[in-house]
């Protein structure tokens, strides 16, 4: 019972653990007929989107060819310009070779004829130039789809996959299976073949339903089937009095459920010759502490639930109840009052709640209902009685309090998977709360939308004010040796705004606001000299630390820039080569003049320079040749090939050209000890990521206990 107990609370932690370890989607684009200063800030938009771009320029007939054949490309971005390489030509190519990847053209301006001709040509989408958030929405629609098609794809080759094994298996059960429709038997095994006095499944082929029970049992038989068909029952058990060959009877214990067979909808029956039925079930479908159903019991539910509202009309919702500061009462009171508390929730669901309903513990301290009711308005009502009642009782024999948090979420015809399902409503407990703090809230879930206007007005005038109140803290990311030997610790400093409660706010949640020329240069100021004062602290205690700076295109375009920084040096009193500015690829290509003429200026003052995200833009060798690197930052799509065993060749080539030039390379998103190995076979010097350690508020990493 322990090892259960302990299994579904780890389903739990794993959904948690995958939400927060989400990393940023890779997408591989090629570009046709644009060039780099058109190509790089296409990258950048999408990097700002919390994508994961990396980008190709394809100049040929044969370099398309031979692109298509290495790998799996999600987007096309081509020009509407005559080029020696056609858009024409490229669809063309995609029909012959049977490829489906989406191609937006970019025309200079908006008109009517570009679109016409655009689409006319076939293309996905025709986008002017010019029009940059008209672009990414776009894109996001383009790979959304495509997303869709190929997950549509794999459903139909795994169902097929799936039908010839379970066909395999039902062929060698012991069980007696077939399979009917509303007129005869389409498919029966030797089983059932067996069990009713015949020597082969061929024999009986094609004959009614009704042949294989007693003449006083088939109008019985007919209102069981019926009651299954018009109630959209997944499964029912009852019993007949089957008819063998011989005409001799026997006691069937008969389930059915709903099947598909050669791709059309029928139905399964399994026959048990048995007096009673063959199997108890026990604690096989029920919690043994509370009386509900268990994990396994409610996900099965779950899944067949979400297909029936795939359908659409069967809409309804689900509850995850989480009881509040459970490890707490646990540690004071000890495991037998849990037990009491869960017994007595139980209790509460199932007086508060009609059997229709389906109530299930999910974990020890966590309950999911499925709540049969398409309204998510009177589901949340519904919670808050729950919620209620809960906060109102004392449990344990009168002993103790407590609270719950209870997470909702919507069943429908866009419900994803019971995995998913339960992740949403575990998230929206894990954020309800009030007024007076975290918990004893209902909460329902809703899905992410795209910021509006005015929600973007709203979080730069955040940033801002936090900026002016100093409402920002710096947290500190180890950047580990692998091949590299060092004398000095590497740390790349990273920007955290706190809310009113002085919680950290991630970058992701206010990073879209960064575009805003003037905010972004002060926040990168702010961050300089704050990383100065740490460092200059960390010096005096003895420390060789050695700090990553970002650094946006918007600060190292403003000249006073390097004044600035000079100043601060000389007021600080650090060594200057302590500092090293990383500069995204994509906005060093857009901008190569500024970037140049800021990374020579930072090699005079003598800091070193690192340029991030590389092998996204798809002119990066250009840029390694302009820009005076020390460092080079791989970009992290390549780590999260590695990380999903679909690396290429062309990573490890990077990694020795690299070397060869004598660049400093540095891999991040390092989240897993395979992902260390592989990239310790391709000889990349420093690692980084949460797996080695999260960002800290200390530089106290221990980079010789490894």
């Amino acid at each position: 019972m322990e090892e259960a107990i302990t299994t579904s609370d780890a389903l739990l932690q794993r959904l948690s653990n995958r939400r927060k370890q989400r990393l940023r989607k890779n997408v591989h684009l090629l570009f046709l007929g644009l060039n780099p200063e058109e190509t790089d800030p296409i990258i950048s938009l999408l990097r700002g989107a919390l994508l994961a771009p990396r980008g190709r320029q394809i100049n040929s007939e044969a370099e398309f060819i031979n692109a298509l054949t290495e790998r799996s490309w999600d987007l096309i971005v081509c020009s509407s310009e005559r080029q020696t390489f056609t858009a024409k030509q490229a669809m063309h190519q995609l029909k012959r070779l049977d490829k489906d990847i989406p191609v937006i053209q970019l025309v200079p301006h908006a008109d009517s004829l570009s679109l016409l001709q655009g689409l006319k040509g076939q293309m996905q989408a025709v986008v002017p130039l010019e029009e940059k958030e008209l672009l990414l929405i776009t894109i996001r629609r383009e790979l959304e789809h495509l997303e869709n098609r190929r997950r549509m794809r794999q459903a139909e080759s795994l169902l097929v996959e799936m039908e010839k094994r379970v066909q395999l298996l039902m062929e060698r059960s012991t069980l007696a299976i077939a399979y009917f429709d509303s007129k005869q038997l389409l498919l029966a095994n030797t089983a059932f073949a067996n069990l009713y006095g015949y020597d082969n499944a061929e024999r009986i082929q094609g004959r009614g339903l009704e042949h294989f029970f007693v003449q006083e049992d088939k109008e019985e038989l007919r209102e069981q089937v019926q009651t299954f068909a018009t109630e959209n029952l997944k499964d029912l058990m009852f019993q007949l009095t089957g008819r063998r060959a011989d005409n001799s009877n026997f006691t069937a214990n008969i389930e059915i459920q709903e099947s598909v067979y050669q791709g059309n909808p029928c139905i399964q029956f399994t026959v048990r010759a048995e007096s009673s039925q063959a199997s108890l079930k026990g604690f096989t479908e029920h919690d043994p502490i509370t009386g509900l159903y268990n994990t396994a019991f409610l996900t099965r539910r779950l899944d067949e639930t979400t297909q029936l509202a795939l359908s659409g009309g069967n809409d309804c919702n689900f509850f995850l109840i989480s009881i509040d500061n459970y490890d707490t009462i646990r540690a004071t009171h000890g495991a037998d009052t849990c037990d009491h508390i869960a017994r007595d929730i139980a209790d509460i669901l199932k007086a508060k709640l009609n059997p229709v309903h389906i109530k299930g513990r999910i974990s020890d301290s966590t309950f999911g209902v499925i709540f049969h009711d398409p309204s998510p308005d009177k589901a949340v009502a519904f919670a808050e009685t729950l919620r209620a009642a809960i906060e109102s009782t004392e449990f344990a024999d009168n002993v103790i309090k407590t609270t719950c948090s209870i997470g909702v979420a919507s069943i429908n015809d866009a419900t994803p998977g019971s995995s998913e399902l339960i992740e949403r409503a575990q998230s929206a407990a894990e954020n309800a709360g009030s007024k007076q703090g975290p918990g004893n809230a209902v909460l329902l879930f809703v899905p992410e939308k795209e910021p509006s206007d005015e929600d973007h007005a709203k979080a730069v005038e955040a940033l801002r004010l936090a900026v002016e109140n100093d409402q920002l803290k710096l947290l500190f990311q180890p950047i580990v040796p692998l091949s590299y030997n060092s004398k000095v610790c590497h740390y790349e400093a990273l920007v955290r705004m706190l809310d009113d409660d002085q919680k950290e706010i991630t970058p992701d949640t206010f990073m879209s606001t960064m575009e805003i020329g003037d905010l972004t240069s002060t926040l990168d100021r702010w961050v300089i000299k704050k990383s100065i004062r740490n460092l200059r602290n960390e010096i005096k205690k003895g420390a060789k630390h050695r700090l990553f700076l970002n650094i946006s295109s918007q600060t190292w375009r403003d000249e006073s820039i390097l004044p600035w920084l000079s100043d601060t040096l000389r007021e600080y009193r650090i060594p200057a080569d302590h500092l090293v500015f990383q500069m995204s690829e994509s906005e060093c290509s857009s901008n190569m003049l500024n970037a140049q003429a800021f990374a020579d200026g930072l090699k005079e003052l003598h800091c070193l320079v690192c340029v991030k995200h590389h092998g996204a833009s798809s002119n990066a060798r250009q840029v390694l040749r302009q820009i005076p690197t020390d460092y080079v930052k791989i970009d992290g799509s390549y780590v999260q090939d590695l990380a999903n065993h679909t690396s290429d060749e062309s990573f490890i080539e990077m990694v020795e050209d690299l070397k060869a030039q004598g660049k400093i390379t540095i891999a991040p998103h390092v989240e897993s000890p395979k992902v260390m190995s592989s990239l310790w076979k391709t000889g990349v010097g420093l690692i980084q990521g949460y797996y080695l350690q999260p960002p800290a508020e200390e530089m106290n990493y221990d980079f010789f206990d490894q």
